[in-house]
């Protein structure tokens, strides 16, 4: 496993995961490993298209609307200073 599949996965776990309670906590880790995967230098296209293929997966529900955030948070359509791809 590389470092971006080790980081995927904890991704992964956290989307299962979550509750309404633990929601925004998760969700700052998440943000914290997307960081880490950016770090990697990995494109936004191809980590956008491998969690976009996780996403289409999820059943309907918090665990999918969570991970929405995610891919927010990868292509952009979230707060500017929370975009972390904008140097592409």
């Amino acid at each position: 496993m590389n470092d971006f599949d080790i980081l995927f996965d904890e991704i992964k776990q956290l989307s299962k995961a979550v509750t309404e309670s633990n929601y925004s906590d998760y969700s700052k880790q998440a943000y914290d490993i997307l960081i880490a995967i950016h770090d990697l230098g990995i494109s936004k296209d191809s980590v956008y298209n491998m969690f976009f293929e996780y996403y289409k997966s999820l059943e309907e529900g918090l665990s999918k609307e969570w991970f929405a955030d995610m891919l927010d948070y990868i292509c952009g359509w979230c707060n500017p200073e929370k975009y972390i791809w904008k140097d592409e």
